[in-house]
């Protein structure tokens, strides 16, 4: 559809140009925020914002004048509640915007982000009407999303009212702002006996972040449903849905599932944030050695590269970080997913949809008919999708995908649990990498200790002196947790003719296992106390996260 845009009667001036001249920033300031941003992955706005150089309303007004826009007080609007049938209310959250009137064929939005071609076509498109855009701060719109779309209330089976939908709402919203601003991966809504339990994942360990009476339990769970596009009426069978909010200046998505239980349906919202995804090999916590190694198999022009680990290790962030390095104009690269977390520009990624009967094993045969250099396969799971990833690694692919194993020796006999054959296996298969990841100790209080010899030879190596090793403690800071943040350690076990030759024997994961460190194989546990050696994390954290991992 048609959208009117400002006319561009000379060189747009720049947005930081714009507030140097105004007295906001200084030189210094913009090129500080540049760079910050590009290293967060950040618009200039949102950088200068967050590093609390301008605020909000500064930033929006020189946006205005730059794009020679409009800027509306959406605090002083009133917004016909009819416009929520004209933009959905997913629309509105997917891209930060607000219908604030209609005139014939004329739909006027409110938008945070103008130059976002995508977001005023869908408007249009769906609104059947051409798009007349202006600009208001996020914080507003949002406001006014919650107004519009929320204001006669959710209205569950259950009979609640206004009132208590009203309160749901803010409720939601305030838990999903404290689980973002303390970097959690998952929110738990725990129905009990006697209270609603809210608990939130940080660096891979559940806390408690709230308990609520259970009579918002009802329109809390309604609540959620709506805005993850579910059944509000059914309560049976699991549901799983999605959706898109701009929370504390980031853009998260969330995937929802709810889960029946003895008490009340369980609900879990997995939090990714996109501009978070470390897509860089060098930020992954590689070693200079595995770096190197991972580096060279990744450039190979064929053959297999899996990364194993547990649930929640980081797995597909690695197969991401790969993909980015090798993602140019004369590579086809194609992903089959589940579900896609994260859209990489260039890459044609699908979504596995069982319903559809589109699974990994018939996603992947469809990929390789669309001539492919390189395919990403989110896992492998079954004999069927292991034998079609093997025969492409044969016939000239590049195949990254996951398996679920404990080490990466273990990947070999999990592909022959599955029915592989030997041969395969070993012609095919060019390097394992084995990942967890460990939480990175807190900067501002951690503490060094003389860690007892006991617990030096539980990391497998003799008691030093000659470094200074530290323990978590806990301050302000991190929730008092004693760590804030996560990084991975890494296992990576190349195939050569020897190892080869052991897969096609069927030697044990212990066999492979003493044959990979024979040949200079860093361990996880020996990557963990290289990180403990660095000051980067804890004894305890490494022991923690390797006890599987030791045979």
């Amino acid at each position: 559809m048609e959208s009117r845009r400002a006319s561009k009667p000379g060189a747009r001036l720049r947005l930081g140009d714009i507030l140097v001249a105004e007295g906001l920033i200084t030189p210094a300031q913009l090129k500080q925020a540049l760079d910050f941003g590009r290293s967060k992955g950040l618009k200039l706005g949102e950088a200068l914002e967050e590093l609390g150089l301008v605020n909000e309303e500064q930033v929006t007004k020189a946006l205005a004048r730059q794009l020679n826009l409009p800027q509306v007080d959406l605090s002083k609007v009133v917004i016909d509640s009819s416009l929520r049938d004209v933009v959905p209310e997913m629309l509105a959250r997917k891209y930060i915007l607000i219908p604030i009137g209609k005139k014939g064929g004329e739909l006027l939005v409110a938008i945070s982000d103008p130059l976002n071609v995508m977001a005023v076509d869908e408007v249009g498109r769906v609104a059947k009407a051409k798009v007349v855009t202006c600009i208001a701060p996020k914080s507003q719109i949002m406001a006014a999303i919650e107004k519009l779309y929320h204001k006669e209330g959710l209205h569950t089976p259950e009979g609640f009212g206004e009132a208590a939908d009203s309160e749901a709402v803010e409720v939601v919203n305030d838990f999903i702002l404290s689980a973002v601003q303390r970097e959690a991966s998952d929110i738990h809504v725990e129905p009990l006996e006697s209270h609603l339990r809210i608990r939130v994942r940080v660096d891979g360990v559940l806390h408690v972040l709230k308990q609520l009476p259970m009579e918002l339990y009802p329109s809390i769970l309604s609540r959620i449903k709506v805005m993850a596009a579910m059944d509000i009426g059914e309560r049976r069978r699991p549901q799983d849905g999605r959706f898109e909010m701009a929370v504390a200046g980031k853009e998260i998505d969330f995937r929802v599932s709810t889960l029946p239980t003895s008490k009340g349906e369980k609900v879990v919202m997995r939090l990714l944030d996109k501009s978070s995804i470390k897509l860089s090999l060098e930020d992954l916590g590689l070693n200079p050695a595995q770096h190197a190694l991972l580096d060279s198999n990744l450039r190979n022009p064929h053959g297999m590269i899996l990364v194993t680990g547990p649930t929640g290790s980081g797995k597909t962030t690695t197969l991401y970080a790969g993909l980015n390095l090798l993602n140019s104009i004369e590579k086809n690269i194609v992903t089959v997913e589940d579900p896609v977390e994260y859209e990489l520009e260039g890459v044609s990624q699908v979504q596995v949809n069982p319903k559809a009967d589109l699974t990994f094993a018939n996603a992947l045969r469809s990929i390789l008919r669309q001539d492919p250099d390189i395919v990403m396969i989110g896992e492998i799971r079954d004999v069927e999708t292991a034998e079609i990833a093997i025969h492409a690694a044969l016939t000239g692919h590049l195949v990254l995908s996951t398996l679920h194993t404990n080490t990466s020796s273990g990947a070999v006999a999990r592909l022959m649990d599955m029915g592989v054959q030997p041969f395969l296996i070993a012609s095919s298969l060019e390097l394992v990498v084995a990942q967890r990841l460990v939480r990175r100790l807190c900067q501002d209080c951690k503490e060094p200790f003389d860690p007892p010899d006991t617990l030096w030879r539980d990391l497998g190596i003799e008691p030093r002196k000659d470094v200074t090793i530290y323990r978590s403690k806990g301050c302000p800071l991190c929730n008092n947790t004693g760590y804030r943040g996560r990084i991975a350690i890494f296992e990576l076990m190349p195939m050569n003719r020897e190892m080869e030759r052991l897969v096609m024997e069927r030697a044990s994961s212990s066999q492979l296992m003493h044959e990979a460190v024979k040949q200079g194989m860093t361990t996880l546990r020996e990557s963990g106390v290289e990180k403990v050696l660095e000051g980067v994390t804890s004894i305890d954290e490494v022991l923690r996260v390797t006890m599987d991992s030791v045979s």
